[in-house]
């Protein structure tokens, strides 16, 4: 039975791509405010679960469940109403949009008027649309981006373009926000700044947060429990220092 206190609970995943079966039996629970991580070699299945997490695959097994409630079947827009959030491997921005533009279509989540004030900008809408802006400027203040609000996005430095896809992802007010790799092509100050945001974000929002990583200093240096996925199975599951000293997961990823 699923148990309502779990963030995320995942039962028995899995998923065939025709005859390759690229993930099997994985399961996983979150519980309110944790932050864990997910590791594992190149092509282990990390980003398929994602990728089902989220509904952009449907699993051929297994339930994922969010504060209770099933996700199978349900379509990526669903799920995030739902509150899973998420970022990519590959940034996802409106390059040629403003920074503030670009959390304000995460936004529109939480737009409520109906089409005829919108329509005819009614002061219902233009409260609303007030409101959001002004809620998009808070976002971007987290991450010290107020002041790039105008800019186009595509004019931030890589690790600012990174920290304003985590604001546009936490403007859909999410229980879970998924981070796929999200120190991927940053220097170590970049990357210092980046798990600091993250614990952040985790205190501020009171949310949980998976994340997929290679950086190793970066998932033993903020997550309080690691999963590790080998071939699309579940090698190991447990602590930092259990997860560093497990002889399975040296051999299979992190090296002797």
């Amino acid at each position: 039975m699923p148990d309502d206190r779990n963030v995320l609970e995942v039962e028995h995943l899995g998923i065939n791509f025709g005859g390759l079966r690229a993930v099997d039996d994985f399961s996983l629970t979150i519980a309110p405010h944790e932050l864990c991580g997910l590791i594992g070699p190149n092509g282990a299945g990390k980003t398929t679960v994602f990728n089902m997490l989220t509904g952009v695959y449907a699993p051929t097994d297994g339930t994922i469940r969010l504060e209770g409630e099933l996700l199978n079947g349900r379509k990526p827009n669903q799920i995030v109403r739902m509150g899973v959030a998420r970022t990519f491997q590959n940034i996802r921005l409106f390059r040629e949009e403003s920074v503030l533009d670009n959390v304000l279509t995460a936004l529109d989540t939480q737009m409520h008027y109906s089409l005829l004030e919108g329509l005819f900008k009614l002061p219902a809408c233009q409260k609303e649309e007030a409101d959001m802006e002004q809620e998009a400027l808070h976002l971007l203040q987290v991450f010290h981006l107020e002041d790039d609000a105008d800019k186009p996005a595509r004019s931030l430095p890589y690790g600012k373009q990174r920290e304003l896809e985590i604001a546009r992802a936490l403007a859909t007010h999410p229980k879970l926000l998924l981070l796929d790799e999200p120190a991927a092509g940053m220097n170590p100050q970049e990357t210092d700044v980046l798990m600091e945001n993250i614990r952040k974000i985790r205190s501020t929002f009171g949310i949980a947060i998976l994340l997929i990583e290679h950086d190793m200093r970066l998932v033993m240096g903020i997550c309080e429990r690691i999963s590790v996925l080998n071939y699309g199975t579940l090698l190991a599951e447990g602590t930092p220092a259990e997860i560093q000293s497990n002889e399975e997961v040296i051999k299979a990823y992190i090296g002797a």
